[in-house]
């Protein structure tokens, strides 16, 4: 009995050694890498949940609509222009712009057109003199023979520059609408210079007869 005790493992020596073998084995190398794994994610979560609040603790509270001030130092309305008036068009824009409507717009003299008609507007047409003669140029035609009136306000005013709203008006009971129409004026070499017309369009697109 004796001898054969000898020969058999001690119970801690056998434990110890099965407790060696599991730690070296792959399996638990494995489950230990996992678990490292979760112990930083864990720790990162906790310190990212700590900061977060730190910082939702310090910031500034948000200030009610009665409390925010708003005193207009940050509007910007940038430059306004005043609206000009019937005594800021020259005298001699205006002349110009009612010859232009008979000659041009009416057809009623249309080499005294040509000579009222600025090179921008020339340009335009593309023509020559003798092409312009013919009537077949870059402003819409309106029956002026049964006009009753032409009234005049003041869209742009500027040195040099002046840009009208014109409302021609037919005589009652003529079966022609009132058309109104914008003409742009330059005055050419300064101050001293002609006005002449180099735009002429419709403020709204309504029809007329064509000439001729």
């Amino acid at each position: 009995m004796t001898t054969l005790r000898r020969f058999l493992p001690r119970p801690g020596a056998a434990t110890l050694a099965y407790v060696m073998k599991r730690l070296r084995s792959p399996q638990f190398a494995r489950s230990a890498l996992w678990i490292s794994v979760l112990v930083l994610i864990a720790g990162v979560v906790a310190f990212a949940t700590v900061r977060l609040s730190t910082e939702d603790d310090t910031a500034a509270p948000a200030l009610s609509p009665s409390e925010q001030k708003i005193d207009g130092t940050d509007f910007d309305p940038g430059p306004t222009t005043p609206t000009p008036k019937q005594g800021d068009v020259p005298s001699a824009a205006r002349v110009a712009a009612g010859e232009f409507v008979l000659a041009a717009a009416g057809r009623e003299d249309l080499p005294k057109a040509w000579k009222l008609a600025h090179p921008e507007l020339r340009q335009a047409c593309g023509c020559t003199y003798k092409q312009w003669l013919t009537g077949n140029i870059p402003v819409q035609y309106y029956p002026t023979a049964g006009l009753q009136g032409a009234t005049f306000n003041p869209n742009e005013v500027a040195p040099g520059r002046v840009v009208l709203e014109v409302l021609l008006t037919p005589k009652q009971g003529s079966n022609i609408a009132a058309q109104a129409f914008y003409i742009g004026l330059k005055q050419q070499n300064g101050t001293s210079g002609p006005w002449l017309v180099d735009y002429w369009a419709p403020i709204s697109a309504t029809p007329v007869p064509q000439s001729g």
